[in-house]
């Protein structure tokens, strides 16, 4: 390695470090404009950990920047009072400081903590938002369909789709213009609901109702692509791109399932070039030594408010895998864990990197590549942050609910004792986060 490409891969390791520090910072920042619409001052707010670098000074608040752009944090008001009623063995805090924390109600500490992962869950919401808008190159094929009963050699499942029927065009889904069809199957619902769609069959509109198929965990709705059979990007000798397949075997193809369908070990394919034909033998591979031609459109997600329910489904599509991922560390299910999460290192060079990559082929690919990456961040730490373990604001909100079932708080050294706890098992989280940088390492070496 030179020192060139070191150079390279160092600079990603700090940008990367730098933008999941920034999603912290937003996470800290949540905190602070909480307090402070709620009452209570924030003594320092800081970008990054460790010494000071620089500084200025609001009202009431020292506005800071610190040496390791690892994060932020949020230092609100109220040691001195709890280092008071520590000192004098207190059962409570008394004689509060006005704007301390320890001053505020169990219910405003509450919203306080909430704050923090609820602006992680909004910036990851905004982030996909503008990612959806983002026009960027896409593949798309015009949405005639066929159900997948037509190709039982292809599709042994024997799932029946009677309201579509071969060549299908379909022109509508549930009221809304289909675009092509990989706009068709990304909108078609998961939740097993029915979908209404207009048709366009044999020169004739008409009107269909789609039924899904439960097919293990998920739904299906057995329909499949008729992709017009146009070779491209081949590694064949003799098939070029822009060729159309018109028969295999001397059996006609209407579409590249047919080609599928038909294929032996070893066929003969008739080949249109051009307005001549000939033919060529084929043997089957998997994959086939080309790829079969599809439009590209430069297109946004969505418009409107679509990019903002785009934001909010796929937001809470990412929260979702995030919980199975806590679930799978709970029941000890390291594996899978280990599949789903990774360390920070690895995250902070992978977001450099990946987006990097993207603003090479251009900069709304780049952008959206950097916002899907960030959103990621965004609800892990959303989710992170809500373990009901003291020093993470899930163990705030679960001592701030009981405080406010009891009416009492809590007990100044009982709350430092939660608090020496929370840090002991904040640390062991992070040594095992490293620890997957760690072994992903050595499994390189």
């Amino acid at each position: 390695m030179d020192l060139l490409q070191l150079s390279t891969i160092l600079v990603k390791y700090v940008v990367g470090i730098l933008l999941i520090g920034l999603v912290v910072f937003l996470h800290e920042l949540g905190h602070f404009i909480a307090a402070r619409s709620l009452g209570v001052d924030v003594e320092v707010l800081s970008f990054g950990m460790g010494p000071r670098v620089f500084s200025w000074y609001g009202r009431k608040t020292e506005y800071r920047i610190s040496a390791l752009p690892f994060g932020g944090y949020c230092r609100m008001k109220g040691s001195i009072d709890l280092a008071k009623a520590l000192h004098d063995d207190k059962d409570s805090i008394d004689k509060l400081e006005a704007g301390s924390y320890f001053a505020a109600s169990a219910s405003t500490r509450f919203l306080i903590y909430f704050a923090g992962p609820f602006t992680n869950f909004l910036l990851a919401v905004l982030l996909l938002t503008i990612a959806s808008a983002l026009p960027v190159e896409r593949i798309s094929d015009k949405c005639i369909v066929t159900p997948i009963s037509e190709y039982p050699t292809i599709f042994p499942s024997g799932i029946e789709q009677p309201g579509i029927e071969k060549g299908d065009l379909i022109l509508e889904l549930d009221g809304e213009a289909v675009l092509d069809y990989q706009d068709f199957a990304r909108r078609l619902p998961s939740d097993g609901s029915a979908a209404s769609v207009t048709v366009e069959r044999n020169f004739e509109i008409v009107q269909e109702t789609l039924e899904p198929t439960r097919n293990g965990d998920s739904f299906t709705f057995g329909i499949a692509l008729m992709q017009k059979p146009v070779i491209a990007l081949s590694d064949d000798d003799v098939l070029h791109d822009g060729d159309l397949i018109v028969a295999v075997d001397d059996k006609a193809v209407e579409c590249t399932l047919d080609v599928y369908a038909l294929m032996e070990e070893q066929s003969v394919l008739t080949v249109e070039r051009d307005g001549t034909f000939f033919e060529t033998v084929l043997e089957r591979t998997s994959p086939l030594p080309f790829a079969w031609k599809s439009d590209i459109v430069v297109r946004s997600d969505d418009v409107g408010l679509g990019t903002i329910r785009h934001g909010l489904f796929r937001a809470g599509e990412y929260f979702v895998t995030t919980i199975e991922a806590l679930g799978a560390l709970v029941t000890l299910n390291f594996d899978d864990a280990r599949n789903i999460i990774v360390g920070p290192m690895k995250a902070s060079y992978s977001i450099a990197d990946i987006s990097a990559k993207a603003f090479t082929a251009s900069t709304d690919s780049g952008l959206r590549s950097l916002c899907y990456l960030l959103s990621i961040v965004s609800i892990s730490l959303c989710v992170g942050n809500t373990l009901p373990i003291p020093t993470f604001d899930g163990g705030g909100m679960l001592i701030s609910f009981a405080e406010m079932v009891k009416k009492r708080n809590l007990r100044p050294r009982t709350y430092i004792w939660l608090q020496m706890f929370g840090m002991v098992v904040a640390v062991l989280i992070i040594v095992w986060m490293y620890s997957l940088d760690a072994m992903a390492l050595l499994s390189k070496l």
